[in-house]
């Protein structure tokens, strides 16, 4: 059980197989042909594919992020609910409508055949920042000037902060990895966190008890990240429980995470998850 807005705020229109949503400010048939050219010449696969679109004469690219028919279940499921696409879309105007930052979706489109999904895409704006992993590793794995250690733990505690809020009004990101999160400087002097790929996000009635959001925890937890200690870590915590003193609780939350990320570590980057946590989860830069 989750909660899925109408979109409200883009047109629909048909056009042969094809549903379209879009936004008329953003929308044109220049566009939707080259869209559409574009996703006739790309091969079905299994994952999601993104590629850069220039348009003549336009002052920015757009980004099409296609996908395409999984499993006999997931093709039975798409039958009777929204496509993905269509499901980022919803999510991404969700988010604006409570002050996150998620990319700007300014159309979407399913085509079905007596109503069985083939493929869908959304297409967004461009954001501006770059990835998690890359801003630690350009700005803390050798201090840069004008960026200091106060900034970087106000910044942690920030993104902490925003995290629990998405999860306070009911929402588990499909996948929170530190990818996902793009981040930019702000001209307060504060940092800006947009929530990239959508697709798999879900929001769930605030009344409805549940600990899918702790996924999301592991999720972020498991890479080890440039200028990230485990010291690092712990502040996060703190700031996404909101609590300088922790609960018993929270601590028993804490050592379900460590047993987690080791078991993610060991399955999903084939290293030896045993031993000491912060050897685990430190950042070896390349080359050394």
């Amino acid at each position: 059980m989750f909660v899925q807005k109408p979109v409200s705020q883009y047109i629909s229109e048909r056009d042969g197989a094809w549903r379209l949503w879009f936004r008329s400010d953003l929308w044109n048939r220049e566009l939707w042909g080259e869209l559409r050219d574009r996703l006739a010449a790309q091969r079905p696969g299994r994952h999601p594919r993104t590629v850069e679109i220039r348009l003549a004469g336009a002052a920015q690219p757009l980004f099409l992020k296609a996908f395409y028919g999984a499993s006999a279940l997931g093709s039975l499921k798409d039958f009777f609910r929204r496509s993905k696409a269509v499901r980022s879309l919803v999510m991404t105007e969700s988010f604006a409508g409570l002050g996150f930052n998620a990319p700007i979706a300014i159309g979407a489109g399913e085509e079905r055949y007596a109503n069985w999904l083939r493929r869908s895409f959304v297409v967004t704006l461009p954001v501006h920042g770059c990835p998690l992993p890359f801003f630690l590793r350009d700005h803390w794995e050798k201090p840069a000037p004008g960026i200091s250690l106060r900034q970087k733990r106000q910044a942690l505690a920030q993104l902490a902060m925003e995290i629990r809020r998405l999860h306070d009004l009911g929402f588990v990101h499909g996948d929170l990895v530190p990818g996902n999160i793009f981040v930019a400087p702000t001209t307060d002097g504060t940092m800006g966190f947009c929530f990239m790929d959508n697709d798999r996000t879900r929001r769930y009635p605030t009344w409805l008890p549940h600990r899918l959001w702790r996924r999301n925890l592991v999720q972020l937890n498991r890479f080890p990240l440039a200028g990230i200690s485990l010291q690092d870590r712990m502040r996060f915590f703190h700031a996404y429980t909101r609590r300088k003193k922790l609960a018993r609780r929270d601590r028993k939350l804490v050592h379900w995470l460590e047993q987690k990320t080791r078991q993610r570590r060991r399955e999903c980057d084939a290293v030896d998850a045993s031993g000491s946590f912060r050897r685990l989860m430190r950042w070896d830069t390349p080359g050394q």
